[in-house]
């Protein structure tokens, strides 16, 4: 049974029918928030080693890293290195490209420590246009290895 005022019509409680659509309105609104706010991030990984961690000048230096991501399909890991703590990086390798669903890049050098002081080295993880490479963006980069050299 409906209840009704004393001009006949229907009453529909406090809000009526404006409430309902604002209380529908809010609740999609406060549910794009929450899709908004969520990050949605691509998993992956890099890391690279370099070893021994100090060795004499003109020793040589061994440098393997691997990685891999969900953010590309083609991707390819180089080693780079920098003399000093400040400066440009160099690439010193870069392995095939691979399609990372299938296994990782990875990477494995030799390098010679021609001088005294420090010589440091990263990996990086580059995504790549196809499987014979092309336009490389970097994806993801290693935490710096540090070597020194007496």
């Amino acid at each position: 049974m409906k209840k009704q005022a004393e001009n006949g019509r229907t009453v529909r409680g406090v809000f009526g029918r404006r409430g309902a659509r604002v209380a529908a309105v809010g609740a999609m609104g406060a549910a794009v928030a929450v899709l908004a706010v969520t990050p949605a991030f691509a998993k992956g990984s890099a890391t690279l080693s370099a070893s021994p961690g100090t060795v004499k000048a003109g020793a040589v230096v061994h440098v393997t890293g691997h990685g891999d991501s969900d953010a590309i399909q083609y991707g390819k890991f180089c080693a780079e290195q920098r003399v000093g703590t400040k400066g440009a990086w160099h690439t010193v390798k870069c392995g095939p490209v691979v399609e990372v669903a299938a296994a990782d890049a990875k990477v494995a050098a030799s390098v010679k420590a021609a001088h005294r002081g420090v010589v440091q080295f990263r990996g990086v993880l580059y995504g790549v246009d196809g499987p014979k490479g092309g336009h490389p963006r970097a994806d993801i980069h290693t935490a710096v290895k540090t070597v020194h050299v007496r």
